[in-house]
């Protein structure tokens, strides 16, 4: 093999690492449901600054369960929204966070969508990314057309977003949060 072949093959393999490294943090090309490059997204939910008290508005999703969920529906209701793909291996320990935590909380007010912001995925690619991170039972939604995902400012896989009773954001990370980190929130709005 030629020194320039070794080089791009060196190359090749940095880049496929750095790809997979990277696959859950974004959406890679920028476009389906993270909007594309140079695309206004609404700040009704303060998306750019974190929190802000900002009322968060979407347009509705229908769920896995062929209900129509939407925000406004809600207002009343502490709403916990947490956006990941059935591809993405880091956000395994965070939906079964929430497995674990809606029970709990439910009958206190709380309500939990889980959403796919991978147009591609399936219900079946949703049931067999629970079975395999031992996922419980939640309500989800698969984002076909970004419309959901993109109104919320959602720009990475793993992100989460607390709404208090006034649909007002209350907590918004875009990293895998730790069930306890999860459970102080959901304290400080329930």
């Amino acid at each position: 093999m030629t020194t320039a072949k070794k080089r791009a093959a060196a190359v090749a393999v940095l880049l496929a690492a750095a790809l997979v490294a990277g696959a859950c943090g974004g959406f890679g090309s920028g476009k389906g449901a993270s909007g594309g490059r140079g695309e206004t997204v609404q700040a009704t939910t303060a998306a750019t600054e974190g929190t802000g008290g900002a009322v968060a508005t979407a347009p509705s999703i229908e769920t896995l369960a062929g209900e129509r969920f939407d925000l406004s529906d809600e207002r009343g209701k502490v709403v916990a929204l947490y956006f990941m793909a059935g591809w993405c291996g880091s956000c395994i320990p965070e939906a079964r966070s929430w497995s674990e935590l809606y029970p709990s909380y439910r009958d206190e007010g709380l309500e939990v969508l889980v959403v796919s912001a991978d147009p591609n995925d399936s219900p079946q690619t949703i049931e067999r990314f629970r079975r395999a991170g031992g996922i419980g039972d939640l309500p989800w939604a698969i984002d076909r057309t970004g419309r959901f995902t993109r109104a919320l400012g959602v720009r990475a896989l793993d992100t989460t977003i607390i709404l208090d009773r006034r649909g007002r954001v209350a907590y918004r990370d875009a990293v895998p949060t730790p069930e306890k980190k999860l459970r102080e929130e959901l304290e400080e709005v329930l």
